[in-house]
C-alpha cells in the first residue's frame, strides 16, 4: 500500500470490506490484473481503492478550498480570476 495514503482514507476502505462492499470496476481491474487469482486480486483492490479515495478526497478539498477563496474574495472585493498567489498577498497587505 502507498505510504502516502492517509490513516482516514485505510480506515474507510477497511470499514467498506468489513462490510462487504466493493467497487465492481476496481475489483474486475483487481482480479485482470492478478490473473483472477482472489488474494492476489484482494490485495490489488486495496491498493486501487486507496488510490481512488485519496483522488476523491483531494478532489473534495481542492473544490472546498476554491469555493472557500471565492467566496473570501467576493467579500473582500479581489478578483475572482486572480491567482492563489495574488489572493493571499492581498490578505497579507490587508492585515
Amino acid at each position: 500500500m502507498p505510504h502516502s495514503s492517509s490513516n482516514m482514507v485505510r480506515t474507510l476502505v477497511l470499514r467498506e470490506l468489513e462490510e462487504g462492499k466493493r467497487d465492481d470496476g476496481l475489483w474486475l481491474q483487481a482480479m485482470s490484473e492478478s490473473k483472477l487469482d482472489k488474494t492476489k486480486a484482494q490485495i490489488r483492490y486495496v491498493e486501487l481503492r486507496i488510490k481512488a479515495l485519496n483522488g476523491d478526497v483531494k478532489g473534495l478539498l481542492i473544490k472546498q478550498i476554491r469555493g472557500a477563496i471565492a467566496s473570501d474574495s467576493n467579500r473582500n472585493g479581489i478578483r475572482s480570476n486572480s491567482s492563489l498567489a495574488d489572493y493571499l498577498s492581498a490578505k497579507t497587505i490587508k492585515k
